[in-house]
């Protein structure tokens, strides 16, 4: 298949091009700058120059693709951004950009990244794909976006990541750091639950929707064991050789539990990194 990827040059996107050129695929990058240009033209790949808030790029850059790829956003982690305006406009605008494009050129396959705390309720309950949204001021444009795919017409996976870490997402090590100068503290009393997923198992799960016989599906992309923080943190130390963390530290993500039965189910999908354990050690 060619295979255009908006956010090719981010953290999921960097791990999701080479997984698709193993497999075979035509890779199709859409990149804003030059320098991207240059540095796929160095892996043998013609990268496109197109901006997901501008139609008329999107539209030429995809002629004679199959499939896209949403994987762009616009959010430094961990922590507090100025970016979430730019990061809606991505979220609201630029999908139904995308969805545009690819309707226009007939590209039918469309993929969109999303995330599992959509459904995050508070609590410790095992929820998956079916459970209500719950969108918070930060999340709308998250809730939007799927919705716009979902009414898109096309041949639509949208995936739902947990909370990303491993290579070039910088959570990992700030919480690593934080734990070595005593700093790293518990959200609230540190019984909230999150549920993560590597990046690396993030990537494999876009380059399998790519190709997946099913569609119009929903799907939870996570780990096999959702965590209280307080459980983390303490792992962390531990590994690090430091103090347990304190409580008392900001939180700004609901508890959420999700499982990912659906995504093993149809996508053939599983974590190499199944556990936080594996992944921080």
């Amino acid at each position: 298949m060619r295979i255009a990827v908006v956010g090719s040059t981010g953290v999921l996107g960097g791990q999701v091009v080479p997984r698709l050129i193993e497999h075979g695929h035509d890779v199709c990058p859409l990149v804003r700058r030059d320098q991207h240009l240059r540095r796929f033209e160095r892996l043998g790949l013609r990268a496109m120059r197109a901006d997901i808030l501008d139609a008329a790029s999107l539209e030429r850059a995809i002629r004679g693709c199959d499939a896209a790829l949403h994987l762009a956003t616009a959010i430094r982690l961990p922590g507090p951004t100025s970016d979430w305006a730019l990061n809606d406009r991505i979220r609201r605008e630029g999908t139904a950009n995308l969805v545009a494009a690819c309707r226009s050129v007939g590209a039918l396959r469309y993929v969109q990244q999303s995330i599992a705390h959509l459904v995050a309720d508070g609590g410790n309950s095992v929820l998956d794909e079916t459970a209500p949204l719950r969108p918070t001021t930060f999340t709308a444009s998250a809730a939007d976006m799927e919705s716009i795919v979902a009414n898109s017409g096309l041949d639509w996976i949208i995936l739902r990541g947990g909370l990303f870490y491993g290579p070039g997402t910088d959570r990992d090590e700030c919480w690593r750091q934080l734990a070595r100068t005593g700093e790293l503290r518990l959200p609230g009393d540190g019984s909230d639950y999150i549920s993560l997923v590597h990046v690396t198992d993030m990537a494999d799960a876009i380059t399998l929707a790519a190709t997946a016989t099913s569609s119009r599906l929903t799907l939870s992309i996570v780990d096999d064991e959702p965590v209280t923080y307080a459980t983390l943190f303490r792992y962390i130390a531990s590994i690090e050789d430091a103090p347990d963390p304190r409580p008392g530290g900001p939180s700004s993500i609901p508890s959420f539990c999700v499982n990912n039965a659906r995504a093993r189910e149809f996508l053939g999908w599983s974590p190499r990194i199944s556990t936080y354990r594996a992944g921080f050690a």
